[in-house]
């Protein structure tokens, strides 16, 4: 459903917004950070709408994206929801029916980055050299997130859960591939080892350091 109003861009601690001017929460049945594609007086762009409380929510403008708009004081906005950012799987080649690879093996990493775990999962994952992956997915520490991973997953067409899994209690087990997260840090778990593009391949790892994991499909 496309939602539609008209509003202003204002700023608020060197950041730019608009205002939703409704309850979001009542109208859009809908709540946390939401995804969306915003188009702004034509100029059309994804981001995730964002919380303030009560049901009111603020849209984020980029400086980049400020200099595409036709900007006014009046501005014709509309947004729809979608089920997630598709900045890095717009023009992907891949899809669930044609991934990049049936993940049968999983080659540890050598000569990566420290702090880019994530591209490291996704580069052992998808088969791809790891600069490729860190080309794509940003390859400075920090640049990485679970919804940058979940996108990047989705650009190589590979299969995964819905959400993650943070309900992990002693004698549980892990599906036979995953993504983990231990406190922030990301590792493959493939089969009983873990593989880390840090520290190599891990034939053990305490489960309570384990905050979450993310099925992949084999």
């Amino acid at each position: 459903m496309e939602y539609k109003f008209i509003g202003e861009i204002f700023e608020e601690g060197k950041r730019l917004f608009i205002k939703v001017p409704f309850n979001v929460w009542e109208v859009c049945e809908k709540k946390g950070n939401i995804p969306a594609k915003v188009v702004v007086n034509g100029f059309d762009y994804e981001c995730k709408l964002i919380p303030k409380g009560n049901g009111t929510y603020y849209i984020p403008v980029t400086k980049t994206d400020y200099k595409n708009i036709s900007a006014s004081e009046e501005l014709r906005i509309s947004f729809q929801m979608i089920s997630e950012l598709s900045r890095i799987n717009k023009n992907s080649p891949y899809s669930l029916e044609n991934p990049i690879r049936r993940i049968d093996t999983i080659k540890v990493l050598e000569d990566t980055k420290e702090g880019l775990c994530c591209q490291g999962c996704i580069a052992m994952l998808s088969g791809e050299p790891f600069e490729k992956v860190a080309d794509l997915m940003g390859n400075k520490k920090g640049q990485g997130s679970m919804s940058k991973v979940i996108e990047t997953l989705n650009y190589y067409g590979i299969a995964h859960s819905n959400k993650m899994v943070y309900t992990l209690k002693e004698g549980d087990k892990l599906p036979d591939c995953c993504i983990v997260n231990s406190k922030g840090h990301l590792m493959v778990f493939f089969k009983g080892k873990f593989y880390d593009s840090d520290r190599g391949i891990l034939q053990d790892f305490e489960l309570s350091k384990i905050t979450g994991f993310l099925e992949i499909f084999l």
